[in-house]
């Protein structure tokens, strides 16, 4: 009796247990030709078909659904408008299903939101990716997220990866085609809210021009869902002066259509200071004299931004898109005060000079882009025919006044004169891409693309003393680019069971004319030129995977670089371009490891021909500060990088990179002609740490480091920075409004300090920027902003250089 009571009590507490335990569900999506489908819809249902729990599918298809209690359920899978059958479930402990294929059964969704976190970090063969939704960098704008993308170094202003600073910007696939200051404006004053992720493109696809190193691919959110919803923001930040920028964003859906808007008006107040000292040597090559000049630049904008995507489905085979971009600030001003004080070796001042540079500007850049796609019957075959036209303006006037004063203070001349500049500059572009899978594992890509561009600088400038020694300014000229490229690639990509390759070769014949109209001739070059690249990657095991890449790219001066005029920014400080920079090509390879998809070593090596850049050199005869445009002799790295990438926990992701590397730069010194050499073995550390919190996952949190070590930019020489950045993000009012926060630089340690010294070259700058922000924003969304599609049908399938 006893015996039976006891197994009574244990089989009754083994089904209590059992029923209050909790299980999950896990399985695969794919479609009809065993394809995984990424982020489509799962749910479970009880028995009266109400919705209990939903999942989503990642880049395999794979799904978990977790906490599921013992019982009977439906469960089904959606994408867009097609639908799996439905399955009946009896859970008694985990359950793993077989593959769930989509098929075009119809069926009824009640009003759900399902929410899915997909890994906030990437590592693909070609790109990482950094899916910008899973953090509260999303509350901010998308500048921002650029400074916190992982493998993304922003150093005054420019944008830096591998220790290559010619990066190509993408939205949605277009490249951006705007000079690097006005983009740096263009995604302060765009939302961080409308971009679905950043993909770091390391070895960019034959398709692409071969412009550039690599690519930054900006991509947007799109409204996935049937009907219509926006939002309105609004974000204030807080530094040395204060900013603010509101907008507004639009996004709906139809049976055929897709349309985007999107508005921002940003309104700056920024302040740049700069501590030059240069030590200017006399003619037995010894210092006699010290120049210390403190510099102030405030810049007051009011900027516009104003951005349209607009998708058609023709038909099952055909579709249209066109996009605009669209940046303006009117009117701008530029306002700088230095005061420069000359002093003996002993630190006794001789004499001083004080200048003012008041300058107003406007700048507009418009953008459109109109791209026709095809299908054909068999699936995957289709043809794209894309164009592109982008207009540039930009307009400056400059009034720059200087005052001399003795050692009593007491003013002894004057040196006033004016300046008004302008660029205008048309980029047209017409591309056809064409793709065929020729067999079951192999894809292949071909296409011609053809590019003009046509720029025209110009300058007056009046009221110069002659007398000032080194002052020998362009009075008037005008200076007239024209640019030609027609390019041709083919691609094969092949995958199969462990092996991956992807091969591209590409073409591009240039043509290019520069004519200065003070000049007996123009200065015209032409050139053919080739760009392989592969990448190959095998999968060891489940674990362990092991990739090759090259490639070879090349990078063409600016236009503002090729503009042979002088532009004084104070009395002695001058800016210079060069008319006869040679193009950079650039030779790029490496070797990765990746475990478990979690830790990557990579191995690199890249070499670059006639990098160019602008160079610091000081003129010792007439004590100029001369910024000039370059070539530099050699440019090598290499070196060691090492990545995890980690969900630590189900609320905690992690992202850490250590780079150790070689860098070596060759340049001519302005002087002698002499060949030196600038080398140093340096580092980068990034520490990326993204905080999903509370119950309804309503709380982001983001805490992020970065440590870049002394370093060489051409013959300058850079010391080491650090900037640690903490942001939060609270959703509230359901989902449908978001409050924000952050602090970028806490400790103020980002600014640069860089010093040039050799041979008769002995000056130094520092740098220090608005780096310690304070952000608060504002959002709030209306409009469709859950799951509502109930139809039953069946769905289908150079320029930055201005």
């Amino acid at each position: 009796m006893n015996n039976a009571l006891s197994t009574l009590i244990f089989f009754l507490l083994l089904t209590t247990i059992t029923l209050a335990q909790d299980f999950e569900v896990s399985g695969r999506v794919k479609d009809q030709n065993n394809l995984p489908l990424v982020f489509a819809n799962v749910l479970l249902k009880n028995k009266d078909s109400v919705l209990l729990k939903g999942s989503a599918t990642d880049e395999e298809g794979l799904f978990k659904i977790e906490n599921i209690k013992a019982g009977t359920y439906l469960l089904s899978a959606s994408y867009l408008d097609n639908l799996s059958e439905t399955l009946v479930l009896t859970v008694t402990s985990d359950v793993s299903l077989d593959d769930l294929i989509i098929e075009q059964a119809e069926m009824e969704l009640d009003e759900v939101e399902v929410t899915f976190k997909k890994p906030t970090i990437e590592q693909k063969a070609d790109r990482l990716v950094f899916n910008v939704v899973n953090t509260s960098l999303a509350q901010g704008n998308i500048w921002d997220i650029l400074k916190q993308t992982p493998g993304v170094i922003i150093i005054n202003d420019k944008i830096n990866i591998k220790g290559s600073s010619n990066i190509g910007v993408m939205i949605n696939g277009k490249l951006v085609n705007i000079p690097q200051s006005d983009i740096v404006n263009l995604l302060s004053g765009s939302s961080g809210n409308n971009v679905e992720s950043v993909e770091v493109i390391l070895n960019p696809p034959a398709k692409y021009s071969a412009e550039g190193g690599l690519l930054l691919n900006i991509k947007m959110k799109k409204n996935l869902i049937a009907g219509y919803n926006g939002s309105i923001y609004n974000r204030y930040t807080q530094a040395v002066f204060p900013k603010h920028m509101i907008g507004t964003d639009h996004f709906f859906k139809g049976k055929k259509t897709d349309f985007t808007l999107t508005y921002s008006f940003r309104q700056n107040k920024n302040l740049n200071r700069f501590t030059d000292v240069t030590n200017f040597f006399d003619t037995s090559n010894t210092v006699d004299e010290v120049w210390t000049t403190e510099q102030k630049t405030i810049n007051r904008s009011k900027q516009h931004n104003i951005s349209g995507f607009f998708d058609y489905q023709i038909n099952d085979k055909n579709s249209l898109s066109f996009s605009t971009i669209n940046s303006f600030s009117v009117p701008a001003n530029r306002f700088i005060t230095s005061e420069t004080l000359i002093e003996d070796t002993a630190g006794n001042l001789d004499s001083s000079f004080y200048t003012t540079n008041n300058s107003d500007y406007d700048v507009f850049n418009t953008a459109y882009y109109l791209d026709w796609t095809h299908r054909f019957k068999k699936k995957g075959e289709n043809i794209t025919l894309a164009s592109n036209y982008t207009y540039y303006d930009y307009d400056r006037g400059q009034d720059l006044n200087t005052d001399f004063f003795d050692t009593d203070g007491e003013v002894t001349g004057e040196n006033d004169f004016t300046t008004h500049s302008g660029q205008k500059t048309s980029l047209y572009s017409a591309q056809v891409d064409y793709t065929n899978p020729i067999k079951e594992n192999s894809t292949l890509e071909t296409g011609l693309r053809y590019s003009g561009i046509s720029s025209e600088s110009t300058i007056t400038q009046e009221g110069f003393d002659r007398t000032q020694p080194g002052i020998n300014p362009t009075e008037a000229g005008v200076f007239d680019y024209k640019e030609k490229i027609m390019a041709g690639y083919v691609s094969l990509n092949n995958s199969w069971k462990d092996w991956q390759l992807n091969m591209g070769l590409r073409s591009e014949y240039t043509k290019t004319e520069g004519d200065l109209d003070t000049s007996v001739n123009p200065v015209k070059n032409s050139y053919l030129e080739f760009f392989p690249s592969v990448s190959l990657q095998h999968k060891l095991s489940d674990k362990h995977n092991l990739a090759l890449r090259y490639y070879r790219r090349i990078t063409r001066p600016t236009y503002s670089d090729l503009n042979p005029f002088q532009y004084f920014q104070s009395n002695n400080a001058v800016v210079e371009g060069n008319p006869y920079l040679r193009p950079a090509t650039r030779n790029y390879v490496s070797v990765e490891y990746n475990f478990d998809r979690s830790y990557s070593l990579e191995v690199y090596y890249f070499h670059k021909k006639n990098d160019f850049f602008e160079q610091v050199v000081q003129d010792n005869e007439t004590n100029l500060l001369r910024f000039l445009s370059v070539n530099l002799e050699s440019n090598i790295t290499y070196g060691a990088e090492f990545r995890w990438n980690k969900g630590l926990t189900k609320f905690w992701d992690t992202y850490l990179l250590l780079s150790y590397y070689y860098k070596e730069n060759g340049f001519t010194d302005i002087d002698t002609g002499a060949i030196l050499d600038n080398s140093i073995w340096t580092s980068n550390i990034r520490f990326n740490n993204y905080f999903t919190l509370l119950k309804d996952r309503s709380l982001y949190a983001d805490v992020l480091f970065r440590y870049s070590a002394p370093t060489v930019f051409g013959n300058s020489n850079r010391e080491s920075t650090s900037q640690l950045t903490l942001s939060f993000s609270k959703s509230i009012l359901k989902r449908r409004a978001s409050i924000s926060f952050s602090i970028e630089d806490v400790f103020n340690d980002g600014n640069y300090f860089s010093t040039r010294d050799y041979l008769n070259q002995d000056n130094s700058s520092f740098s220090r920027r608005e780096t310690r922000l304070f952000f608060v924003g504002f959002r709030y969304k209306f409009g469709n902003n859950r799951i509502r599609d109930n139809k039953k049908q069946k769905s289908t399938d150079e320029g930055e250089r201005i």
